[in-house]
């Protein structure tokens, strides 16, 4: 019961921090493309050092409650999955953070992306599922050792370096790599993304489990944390849908929905559980997803986004 509380506290804290801070890759993509400039990636780097830092020493002295990302070595895969989730993340104009974060704001165009994902897990589990790839070994990091003291130096490193920095969201990193982080540790499943995929299994196969009550009270509790974040600074502002951006974002999510197959996992299970587990594929993942988004925006330069800042210019829709 302790546990169930805990979970669910630090699921609000988490979605209010990725509210407050308007997380989402894709706005780091542009910030990149447009300005040159590295805070947002940085901001995500921080979150993924805090996770490690708390993840890993748990898992030493916790192993039958704290789990760390195993790894999987079908590197063609992992590109290949990060590819089109950096095409679906461009065309949502949102990765799975900056859908979370539209949503709670106000922006209904984002309910398509949802239905999108739903659409993209639906697709999979009927054609791909077979090419998931198997998460066979143990994350390098398990057990204490060379490879963990240099992690833990690194991480440390970055996450003191970003905190003393008056450039960076510390409230965001410490809140979303922390708490995020152990929650994808120690709760299969916890976050929207997850629930909602489980979901869409589960009626495609009734044999398969269904999202756990506490996962689906850690998702409201994440949503209730969004809101509070929206309400509490004044940005929640509702907006209607179009049929084009609800048309975007429901092929984006579509996109992001079968590429979670491939990685396997989203950006957020990329950053908070298989980085900070010094999973390789969840680098190369991270990466290509990053690049193809890059790449995209320096062959077309659409918009500034929707989990950009505010400013006197609608972003068009």
């Amino acid at each position: 019961m302790i546990f169930d509380i805990a979970a669910i506290f630090i699921a609000f804290w988490v979605g209010f921090a990725m509210k407050r801070g308007g997380l989402c890759t894709y706005a780091a993509a542009l910030q990149i493309a447009n300005e040159h400039k590295f805070a947002r990636l940085l901001d995500f780097l921080g979150a993924a050092s805090w996770a490690a830092l708390v993840v890993v020493p748990l898992a030493w002295w916790l192993p039958q409650q704290v789990a760390l990302s195993r790894i999987h070595d079908d590197w063609s895969t992992a590109a290949a999955g990060g590819a089109l989730l950096g095409v679906g993340a461009w065309i949502n104009r949102g990765c799975v953070f900056g859908t979370f974060v539209q949503l709670v704001g106000g922006n209904m165009n984002y309910l398509a992306t949802l239905l999108g994902m739903a659409l993209g897990v639906a697709l999979a589990e009927i054609t791909i599922a077979d090419m998931t790839p198997a998460l066979r070994h143990p994350s390098p990091v398990q057990q204490p050792g060379m490879a963990a003291a240099v992690w833990l130096a690194v991480t440390a490193l970055l996450a003191l370096g970003l905190l003393l920095s008056p450039a960076h969201k510390t409230l965001v990193m410490v809140a979303l790599g922390a708490g995020g982080g152990l929650l994808f540790a120690t709760l299969e499943g916890w976050d929207f993304a997850s629930v909602l995929a489980a979901g869409v299994r589960r009626s495609l196969d009734p044999a398969l489990p269904s999202p756990t009550l506490l996962a689906l009270f850690t998702t409201l509790a994440m949503i209730a944390g969004g809101l509070s974040a929206a309400l509490g600074n004044g940005s929640f502002r509702f907006r209607s849908s179009s049929a084009r951006t609800a048309t975007a974002c429901l092929v984006g999510g579509l996109l992001m929905g079968v590429a979670s197959y491939l990685i396997p996992g989203g950006n957020d299970g990329l950053l908070l559980k298989g980085i900070p587990g010094l999973a390789a594929h969840a680098f190369l993942g991270f990466a290509s997803m990053l690049a193809t988004m890059l790449l995209l925006l320096s062959l077309r330069t659409n918009d500034r986004g929707y989990s950009s800042p505010p400013t006197s210019r609608e972003s068009p829709g």
